[in-house]
């Protein structure tokens, strides 16, 4: 059997298998995007996001990848010669550094051992240590690692001391709790071909009172494509951005995001978290380490050691053979590790499935396990959650 993009499972971090039903709304006529029926329907999709992202606060919808949202979010609040305190323990995190040296501030970098997760008690001692610091920035989901950090208790830090707090939530937003208002985020941004379950070209950037005050307060913003008071003023005339949509995204996304609200919040995550547990256990069970530290392993995604003697290019050409595919690591960790994405709608048959497949790889590959105990142990966390 030969597999190819018509058929191959993606237990990738993005792009992310998405429902039929999103296909099928992209395929409608492109509609010009000054009526009032496009004003509707990217209106809807701005009011879906806010309840996918839990806040009442600003939310806007650009062209543009997570990374683009990133950008928006250093270009329209900081300034030359900030400084910036830049939390990184994986290679996302540090994306924020990089863009954050690009516009002229100043990053102060607190480098976490990749694998482990930002302490509460680090940024504390950061801030004291620096008390000019004026913006925070992290990952809540580090994709690289599949690392959980702490958002809420470093938020109320940040809070406390009345720095601005920055957020990439591109692979937790739908997929895990997130609750910016409630904790204090000021900043959050998104994706829409992660959790969302949207194609990728499409960045979300959440904007709360703190941040508005500081964006306000500038003379120029230097963007002019992501300059958020100009999406701000568009929206509130006539819902509807400032340029040119991608109308086909936006489509697949009111689509994808009528999904997720069907499912429920609390009944998304809740199955996200079930079936990172399941895939944890199951790596396990087949002899596999995680990278991410005990308590603060993700939830959308997980990252394998792989075991001595055993080749990453072999590793994944022969999960591509049997018709899937699995992230490789980044940066240092190529080659060291890999990922496998449950996010959006992977639920229990694709999970046994790539337990399986990765069993069967590794034994093809010369490594001495059990191949059924993946899916054994995968299998008593879905028996469990039944009980």
């Amino acid at each position: 059997m030969v597999y190819d993009e018509e058929n191959i499972l993606l237990m990738t971090p993005g792009p992310v298998p998405f429902h039929p039903r999103v296909y099928q709304a992209m395929s409608r006529v492109v509609f010009h995007h000054r009526t009032p029926e496009y004003r509707k329907t990217f209106g809807e999709c701005v009011s879906m996001m806010k309840e996918v992202m839990q806040t009442k606060n600003d939310v806007f919808i650009f062209t543009g990848s997570g990374t683009a949202a990133m950008d928006a979010a250093i270009a329209n609040c900081i300034s030359p010669g900030d400084k910036v305190l830049n939390l990184i323990d994986g290679k996302f995190s540090e994306r924020w550094a990089e863009i954050t040296e690009t516009f002229g501030a100043k990053p102060i970098r607190l480098d976490v051992e990749w694998g482990k997760a930002v302490k509460p008690e680090m940024v504390s001692d950061a801030l004291e240590k620096e008390p000019d610091i004026k913006f925070v920035t992290m990952c809540h989901n580090e994709t690289s690692t599949a690392v959980l950090n702490p958002v809420q208790e470093i938020a109320e830090i940040t809070s406390e001391q009345g720095k601005i707090l920055l957020v990439d939530g591109i692979t937790s937003v739908g997929g895990d709790y997130v609750y910016p208002d409630k904790w204090g985020i000021d900043i959050l941004v998104a994706g829409s071909q992660k959790c969302l379950g949207c194609p990728p070209g499409l960045g979300m950037i959440m904007v709360g009172p703190r941040a508005w005050d500081v964006i306000n307060k500038r003379e120029k913003i230097p963007s002019y494509y992501v300059n958020l008071p100009a999406y701000k003023k568009s929206f509130e005339k006539s819902s509807e951005p400032p340029y040119t949509s991608a109308i086909s995204l936006i489509y697949g996304l009111h689509e994808a995001l009528t999904m997720i609200l069907e499912e429920g919040y609390e009944n998304r995550v809740r199955r996200h978290r079930l079936m990172a547990e399941a895939v944890r256990r199951g790596m396990e069970a087949l002899g596999l380490q995680l990278l991410a530290e005990k308590g603060c392993e993700s939830n959308t995604i997980t990252a394998l050691k792989y075991p001595e003697g055993i080749d990453d290019g072999a590793f994944r050409k022969g999960m591509q053979k049997h018709g899937t595919l699995v992230a490789g690591g980044q940066a240092h960790l190529r080659g060291k590790i890999f990922r496998v994405a449950h996010m959006n709608i992977i639920a229990e048959r694709e999970i046994l499935l790539v337990l399986a497949l990765t069993g069967l790889v590794l034994r093809e590959l010369g490594f001495e396990c059990e191949s059924e105990a993946g899916v054994s142990a995968a299998q008593e966390v879905f028996l469990k959650n039944l009980k």
